[in-house]
C-alpha cells in the first residue's frame, strides 16, 4: 500500500457550489509519481491483486470471470467512513425515501421482474431530485483506475456507454428500468438482490466530445454522491480509465449499514467488476 496525490483535489473545491450543482469535468492529468512521503491531500492505493482488495463475504450472484491485464487499482481519501450529512429534516426526507425504495426493491427481486415494475420504476424516478455531496462538509473520496491496451478510448467510452446491463450485471447488479445503452440525462434504479435489496436511484450526463461519463445519485440513495469516469488515450493505442468517486451518507441508515454489514467493500467489488468486465469485452483476443 502507498500513497499518490490524489487527483480528486481537482474535483473537490468544485463541492463548494450550491447544493444540486454538477461537478465539472475532471482535470486531465498524467498521474502524479508515487513518492513516501503521505502529502497534505492524498489517497492510499490498494493494489487489485492485492489482499485488501479481496470480495467482501456475501454469495456471487455472478460466475467469477478472468480479468488479468487491466492493471485495476484504487485509493481512498477524504472522511472515512462517510457519515450521515445534511440538516435533520434532509436526513429524514433522504431515510423516508430509501426505505419506499428498499420496499419496491424487494417486490422486484422477488415478485415481479416485468414491465410493470418498469413502468413504476420510471414514474418513481421522474419525483426525485439530484443529491451530490453537500457543499463544505466531510466526503470520502476514492481514485478508481484501470487499462485497456490495444483499444482507444473512444471506443471504450462507446462500449461503456452501449452495454450499462452487461457491464453492472458482472457485479450482479440489474437497471431499472431495463437499459441497452445511457443516454445522457437517462435515470435508473440500481438494483441489487441483497439482502437486502436496494433500488440506488442516479441520473447519467455524457459527454461524447471529451468521453466523460458523469453519475449523480438521486434522493433515496444510500450515499449521497458522485462517479465521474475519464476515458482517456494512453500514448500507447490503449485507454487508460480514471473514476473520480466522492460521497457522503444519505441518512442515519448509513451509519445502520456500515454497522451491519461493509457497504464500502460492496462499492469497491461493483466497481472493479465493471471496470474488469470492460476490459474483458474490448481486450484483443
Amino acid at each position: 500500500m502507498s500513497r499518490i496525490d490524489s487527483l480528486l483535489s481537482g474535483v473537490l473545491p468544485d463541492l463548494a457550489a450550491p447544493e444540486g450543482a454538477s461537478l465539472p469535468l475532471a482535470p486531465r492529468l498524467e498521474a502524479p509519481s508515487r513518492t513516501s512521503a503521505a502529502p497534505a491531500n492524498s489517497v492510499e492505493v490498494f493494489r487489485g491483486t492485492g489482499a485488501l482488495a479481496t470480495t467482501p463475504s456475501r454469495a456471487p450472484q455472478v460466475a467469477p470471470r478472468a480479468r488479468e491485464g487491466n492493471g485495476f487499482d484504487f485509493g481512498v481519501g477524504g472522511a472515512f467512513p462517510p457519515k450521515p450529512t445534511g440538516s435533520i429534516q434532509e436526513q429524514l426526507k433522504q431515510g423516508a425515501r430509501l426505505l419506499e425504495q428498499t420496499q419496491a426493491a424487494a417486490f422486484s427481486v422477488t415478485l415481479d421482474k416485468g414491465a410493470s415494475m418498469d413502468a413504476y420504476a420510471r414514474k418513481q424516478l421522474g419525483h426525485l431530485d439530484p443529491s451530490p455531496p453537500i457543499a463544505g462538509a466531510p466526503t470520502a473520496l476514492t481514485d478508481y483506475t484501470s487499462t485497456i491496451p490495444g483499444v482507444s478510448a473512444r471506443d471504450a467510452f462507446e462500449a461503456f456507454v452501449s452495454n450499462p446491463e452487461l457491464l453492472f450485471g458482472a457485479a450482479g447488479i440489474s437497471l431499472r428500468p431495463a437499459a441497452s445503452a445511457l443516454t445522457d440525462g437517462a435515470r435508473l434504479f440500481l438494483e441489487e438482490q441483497g439482502p437486502p435489496p436496494v433500488w440506488a436511484p442516479i441520473a447519467v450526463k455524457l459527454n461524447e466530445t471529451e468521453r466523460v461519463v458523469h453519475i449523480t445519485t438521486l434522493d433515496g440513495h444510500p450515499l449521497r454522491g458522485t462517479n465521474q469516469f475519464v476515458f482517456d488515450d494512453d500514448g500507447s493505442g490503449g485507454t487508460r480509465i480514471r473514476q473520480y468517486s466522492a460521497f457522503q451518507g444519505s441518512s442515519p441508515a448509513t451509519s445502520v449499514g456500515m454497522a451491519l454489514m461493509d457497504p464500502i467493500e460492496r462499492q469497491h467489488d461493483i466497481w472493479r467488476s465493471v471496470h474488469g468486465q470492460l476490459h474483458e469485452m474490448l481486450k484483443p483476443r
